[in-house]
């Protein structure tokens, strides 16, 4: 039960990450003019890291609860790439856009480079998330 728990929240938290990067910011870049898009994602990334923190989070518990230390492990390491990406990242990423947009050329390449960053981390905790699933059901034959 607690595995099947388990992988209903993974996919859960797999499913709204694919929602989002396939579907609203393509539909919020090609709908809303540039400064309207920009508050809109300033509000929606934060709260996407924190429900992927929280997900992650309570699969944690389901996975210890489990005695799966690999899935443990790689569920910490998601849960803390979600809160820094949400509590470190975001900040940054938008303060250095802002700076960009007064003409900082320094600030731009900041801005990249943190902006890239951030999406890695997502792309990985994307793979890492896909992977414990598969790794639950090859182990437990679901």
């Amino acid at each position: 039960m607690i595995i099947y728990t388990l992988n209903f929240l993974l996919a859960v938290l797999i499913g709204s990450m694919t929602f989002f990067m396939a579907v609203v910011s393509p539909s919020i870049f090609a709908t809303l003019s540039t400064n309207t898009s920009s508050k809109l994602l300033r509000r929606i990334f934060p709260r996407m890291f924190l429900f992927g923190f929280i997900i992650a989070i309570l699969s944690l518990i389901l996975s210890y609860i489990s005695v799966n230390i690999l899935n443990s492990i790689l569920l910490i390491i998601v849960a803390i790439s979600f809160i820094i990406n949400r509590n470190y990242l975001t900040p940054k990423i938008n303060d250095f856009r802002d700076k960009e947009l007064k003409g900082d050329k320094k600030a731009s390449s900041s801005f990249k480079y943190m902006h890239l960053l951030s999406v890695l981390l997502f792309v990985l905790n994307f793979i890492i998330l896909i992977g414990i699933l598969i790794n639950n059901y090859i182990n437990y034959n679901l």
